[in-house]
């Protein structure tokens, strides 16, 4: 299966997201193509800025992805999922906008002659890879380590198309087709912060602390999550914490190790709060 790729700008820098997520595909056989020249999707933050500027950024993500021949864009960030989704929605309901953004792409040779698809990776695994991949590689007492699903924010939402906005379901189905015991929640969908992390530090603390606190009330062994910007608040930000350190592996990263791929070739020595303890199950 072949998919055309959009990483991000945050991609390569994660804790292990694009080790992890490059091994899982070569086992299930998914292949993702980098679309060439990609810039940045404008995150969530520049389209109340400059909403025409943002379009621009956007759409030339998507007439990249149909100079290469795909029907649809992967990508694995929560805030890209948001902003390419947002701009193929206002796309499709304003053709003149549509046109205008064409005239400006000509200069480059590009032109959106179908709009693409825009999916999450999460989707993609869970969506289009028989369930049975997924299973029978798994080592004894997968069963024992419990993974409390955090979605963020943006995934579901606004729209509550893909899952229930507010109740969400898929990523806590695909921990469990793994193998692992999954708890449930009420913070599956609390906002971490997001980038008003770095600058209020103090203000967003509390949110991390309500989401962690939650997952540990309910027998958490760890928490995973599917966007970079929420891996790293809910990691980094218990450097001062309440109550003992809580994992925080990309979903990429617990499906690895249920399909046998050794942690380090998952990029798990790059979290701030090692498994150390949790991973002797899989040595």
């Amino acid at each position: 299966m072949k998919y055309g790729f959009y990483p991000g700008c945050s991609y390569k820098s994660e804790a292990g997201y694009k080790e992890s997520v490059e091994a899982v595909c070569r086992v299930v056989g998914i292949e993702l193509r980098e679309l060439p020249d990609w810039n940045c999707c404008g995150a969530t933050s520049m389209i109340s800025m400059n909403a025409e500027g943002a379009h621009l950024l956007t759409a030339r993500v998507f007439a990249l992805a149909c100079k290469e021949g795909f029907d649809a864009v992967v990508t694995t960030c929560n805030a890209c999922y948001t902003a390419l989704r947002k701009t193929r929605k206002i796309l499709e309901a304003d053709p003149g906008l549509l046109t205008d953004i064409n005239h400006q792409l000509v200069a480059e040779g590009l032109n959106i002659n179908l709009l693409p698809k825009v999916r999450h990776l999460l989707e993609v695994f869970y969506q289009d890879v028989d369930a049975a991949a997924w299973t029978g590689k798994a080592p004894a007492g997968i069963a024992d380590i419990t993974v409390a699903a955090y979605y963020g924010c943006q995934l579901t939402r606004p729209w509550g198309d893909l899952d229930h906005p507010e109740r969400p379901q898929m990523l806590d189905d695909f921990i469990k087709r793994l193998g692992y015991t999954v708890i449930d929640h009420s913070a599956k969908t609390l906002c971490c912060g997001a980038s008003h992390f770095f600058p209020y530090q103090e203000q967003c603390r509390p949110l991390i602390e309500k989401i962690i606190g939650e997952a540990r009330r309910k027998g958490a062994h760890m928490i995973t999550t599917l966007c970079p910007l929420c891996q790293l608040n809910l990691d980094a930000g218990q450097e001062i914490r309440k109550g003992p350190p809580m994992p925080i592996p990309y979903f990429t990263q617990l499906a690895g190790l249920a399909l046998g791929i050794p942690p380090d070739t998952l990029g798990l020595n790059k979290l701030l709060i090692p498994m150390d303890i949790l991973l002797r199950k899989f040595r």
